[in-house]
Protein backbone atom coordinates (compact mmCIF):
# COMPACT_ATOMS: atom_id res chain seq x y z
CA UNK A 1 0.00 0.00 0.00
CA UNK A 2 0.95 3.66 -0.45
CA UNK A 3 -0.08 6.67 1.56
CA UNK A 4 0.39 10.37 0.54
CA UNK A 5 2.99 12.31 2.35
CA UNK A 6 0.61 14.19 5.75
CA UNK A 7 -2.00 11.01 5.41
CA UNK A 8 -2.63 8.44 8.15
CA UNK A 9 -4.84 4.97 7.84
CA UNK A 10 -6.06 2.63 10.28
CA UNK A 11 -4.07 -1.09 10.17
CA UNK A 12 -6.03 -3.53 11.66
CA UNK A 13 -5.06 -7.38 12.76
CA UNK A 14 -7.13 -10.40 13.82
CA UNK A 15 -5.43 -13.16 16.13
CA UNK A 16 -5.94 -16.80 15.34
CA UNK A 17 -5.27 -19.14 18.50
CA UNK A 18 -4.36 -23.06 17.95
CA UNK A 19 -7.77 -24.22 16.82
CA UNK A 20 -8.40 -20.81 14.54
CA UNK A 21 -10.79 -19.24 16.46
CA UNK A 22 -10.22 -15.50 17.00
CA UNK A 23 -8.69 -14.15 20.04
CA UNK A 24 -7.77 -11.21 21.86
CA UNK A 25 -3.82 -10.72 22.30
CA UNK A 26 -2.09 -7.57 23.35
CA UNK A 27 0.34 -6.36 20.13
CA UNK A 28 3.01 -4.10 19.18
CA UNK A 29 3.21 -2.17 16.14
CA UNK A 30 6.73 -1.36 14.72
CA UNK A 31 8.00 0.59 12.05
CA UNK A 32 11.56 -0.21 10.29
CA UNK A 33 11.73 3.11 9.52
CA UNK A 34 9.99 6.29 11.81
CA UNK A 35 11.41 9.02 9.67
CA UNK A 36 9.52 8.07 6.77
CA UNK A 37 6.23 5.98 8.09
CA UNK A 38 5.47 6.38 11.96
CA UNK A 39 2.78 3.74 13.39
CA UNK A 40 1.37 4.24 16.76
CA UNK A 41 0.16 1.76 19.61
CA UNK A 42 -3.21 1.62 17.66
CA UNK A 43 -2.38 0.53 14.46
CA UNK A 44 -2.38 4.35 12.98
CA UNK A 45 0.39 4.40 10.20
CA UNK A 46 1.41 8.25 9.20
CA UNK A 47 3.04 8.42 5.90
CA UNK A 48 5.57 11.39 7.21
CA UNK A 49 7.86 11.35 4.23
CA UNK A 50 8.65 10.08 0.86
CA UNK A 51 10.43 6.40 1.42
CA UNK A 52 8.92 3.57 2.25
CA UNK A 53 8.75 1.09 5.78
CA UNK A 54 8.22 -2.27 6.80
CA UNK A 55 5.35 -2.22 9.47
CA UNK A 56 5.00 -5.57 12.11
CA UNK A 57 2.66 -6.78 13.85
CA UNK A 58 4.28 -8.11 17.49
CA UNK A 59 2.63 -10.64 19.52
CA UNK A 60 3.90 -8.93 23.53
CA UNK A 61 3.46 -12.21 24.80
CA UNK A 62 6.75 -13.87 23.01
CA UNK A 63 7.91 -11.17 21.20
CA UNK A 64 7.20 -12.75 17.63
CA UNK A 65 6.75 -10.85 14.44
CA UNK A 66 2.89 -12.17 13.27
CA UNK A 67 2.58 -10.07 10.23
CA UNK A 68 4.33 -7.39 8.24
CA UNK A 69 3.39 -5.10 5.22
CA UNK A 70 5.31 -2.46 3.49
CA UNK A 71 3.76 0.88 3.38
CA UNK A 72 5.44 3.72 0.78
CA UNK A 73 5.25 7.33 1.84
CA UNK A 74 4.08 8.51 -1.87
CA UNK A 75 2.23 11.56 -3.75
CA UNK A 76 -0.99 9.76 -3.79
CA UNK A 77 -2.89 6.76 -1.20
CA UNK A 78 -3.08 3.31 -2.49
CA UNK A 79 -4.50 1.07 -0.30
CA UNK A 80 -5.07 -2.79 -2.22
CA UNK A 81 -8.92 -4.04 -1.08
CA UNK A 82 -9.44 -7.94 -0.34
CA UNK A 83 -9.97 -9.50 -3.61
CA UNK A 84 -11.64 -12.66 -4.89
CA UNK A 85 -9.87 -15.36 -3.84
CA UNK A 86 -10.10 -19.41 -4.76
CA UNK A 87 -9.22 -22.87 -4.36
CA UNK A 88 -10.07 -26.71 -5.42
CA UNK A 89 -12.31 -29.17 -3.10
CA UNK A 90 -10.28 -32.31 -2.06
CA UNK A 91 -11.79 -35.32 -0.06
CA UNK A 92 -10.75 -36.63 2.80
CA UNK A 93 -12.32 -39.68 2.86
CA UNK A 94 -13.57 -42.68 0.67
CA UNK A 95 -15.97 -40.24 -0.67
CA UNK A 96 -16.45 -38.62 -4.44
CA UNK A 97 -15.75 -35.18 -3.26
CA UNK A 98 -13.56 -32.39 -5.62
CA UNK A 99 -14.21 -29.28 -7.52
CA UNK A 100 -12.81 -25.75 -7.83
CA UNK A 101 -14.40 -22.35 -6.01
CA UNK A 102 -14.22 -18.84 -6.02
CA UNK A 103 -14.65 -16.49 -2.75
CA UNK A 104 -15.72 -12.95 -3.56
CA UNK A 105 -16.70 -10.63 -1.45
CA UNK A 106 -20.37 -9.02 -1.53
CA UNK A 107 -22.94 -6.57 -0.15
CA UNK A 108 -22.67 -7.82 3.59
CA UNK A 109 -20.74 -11.01 3.12
CA UNK A 110 -19.15 -12.94 0.73
CA UNK A 111 -20.51 -15.19 -2.02
CA UNK A 112 -18.83 -18.77 -2.91
CA UNK A 113 -19.52 -19.54 -6.43
CA UNK A 114 -19.02 -23.85 -6.96
CA UNK A 115 -17.61 -24.73 -10.40
CA UNK A 116 -19.25 -26.87 -13.25
CA UNK A 117 -16.32 -29.48 -12.20
CA UNK A 118 -17.79 -30.17 -8.53
CA UNK A 119 -18.98 -33.57 -7.56
CA UNK A 120 -20.36 -34.82 -4.57
CA UNK A 121 -21.16 -38.51 -3.48
CA UNK A 122 -25.06 -38.21 -2.76
CA UNK A 123 -24.69 -41.59 -0.17
CA UNK A 124 -23.15 -39.32 2.49
CA UNK A 125 -25.61 -38.29 5.15
CA UNK A 126 -25.98 -34.88 6.21
CA UNK A 127 -23.22 -33.25 4.35
CA UNK A 128 -22.96 -29.44 5.13
CA UNK A 129 -20.45 -27.03 4.09
CA UNK A 130 -18.24 -24.35 6.45
CA UNK A 131 -16.16 -21.53 6.72
CA UNK A 132 -13.88 -22.01 9.03
CA UNK A 133 -9.84 -21.02 10.12
CA UNK A 134 -9.17 -24.71 11.22
CA UNK A 135 -9.07 -27.46 8.78
CA UNK A 136 -9.49 -29.94 10.95
CA UNK A 137 -12.95 -29.27 12.70
CA UNK A 138 -16.29 -27.58 12.50
CA UNK A 139 -15.88 -25.92 16.37
CA UNK A 140 -16.33 -22.24 15.67
CA UNK A 141 -16.70 -22.72 12.05
CA UNK A 142 -19.58 -20.51 10.55
CA UNK A 143 -22.27 -23.60 8.94
CA UNK A 144 -23.43 -22.58 5.67
CA UNK A 145 -25.81 -25.31 5.27
CA UNK A 146 -26.51 -28.70 4.37
CA UNK A 147 -25.51 -29.46 0.68
CA UNK A 148 -28.29 -29.64 -1.79
CA UNK A 149 -26.26 -29.67 -5.44
CA UNK A 150 -23.81 -33.13 -6.02
CA UNK A 151 -23.20 -32.36 -9.52
CA UNK A 152 -21.86 -29.12 -11.18
CA UNK A 153 -21.94 -25.10 -10.61
CA UNK A 154 -23.74 -23.38 -7.41
CA UNK A 155 -23.40 -20.22 -5.35
CA UNK A 156 -23.49 -19.67 -1.47
CA UNK A 157 -24.36 -16.45 -0.63
CA UNK A 158 -23.33 -16.12 3.30
CA UNK A 159 -24.48 -13.01 4.83
CA UNK A 160 -22.87 -11.97 8.28
CA UNK A 161 -21.82 -8.26 9.38
CA UNK A 162 -17.73 -8.30 8.97
CA UNK A 163 -17.36 -11.36 6.73
CA UNK A 164 -14.77 -11.09 4.15
CA UNK A 165 -12.77 -13.20 1.86
CA UNK A 166 -9.73 -12.63 4.78
CA UNK A 167 -12.24 -13.98 7.39
CA UNK A 168 -11.90 -17.48 7.18
CA UNK A 169 -8.94 -19.71 5.04
CA UNK A 170 -11.11 -23.05 4.48
CA UNK A 171 -14.28 -23.97 2.69
CA UNK A 172 -15.12 -27.58 4.51
CA UNK A 173 -17.50 -30.19 4.14
CA UNK A 174 -18.34 -32.06 6.84
CA UNK A 175 -21.24 -35.32 7.87
CA UNK A 176 -23.07 -33.45 10.60
CA UNK A 177 -24.69 -36.06 11.80
CA UNK A 178 -21.71 -38.13 12.70
CA UNK A 179 -19.29 -34.52 12.87
CA UNK A 180 -17.07 -36.66 10.19
CA UNK A 181 -14.67 -34.70 7.73
CA UNK A 182 -15.17 -35.13 4.42
CA UNK A 183 -13.37 -32.68 2.86
CA UNK A 184 -12.10 -29.39 2.42
CA UNK A 185 -10.67 -26.56 0.31
CA UNK A 186 -8.04 -23.85 1.27
CA UNK A 187 -9.20 -20.60 0.55
CA UNK A 188 -5.93 -18.78 -1.41
CA UNK A 189 -5.36 -15.77 -2.64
Amino acid sequence: MSLKVGESYDLMYRYLNNVGMPENTEVRWESSDVAKIEIDENGQVMALEMGQSVISVVLIENNEVMDKITVEAADETVVLASGDKSGTIATTSSYELSGDFVVNNIEGGVEISIADNYVASEALPGLYVYLSNNPSTVSGALEIGAVTVFSGAHNYSVLQENLTTDTYAYLLYFCKPFNVKVGHGEILD
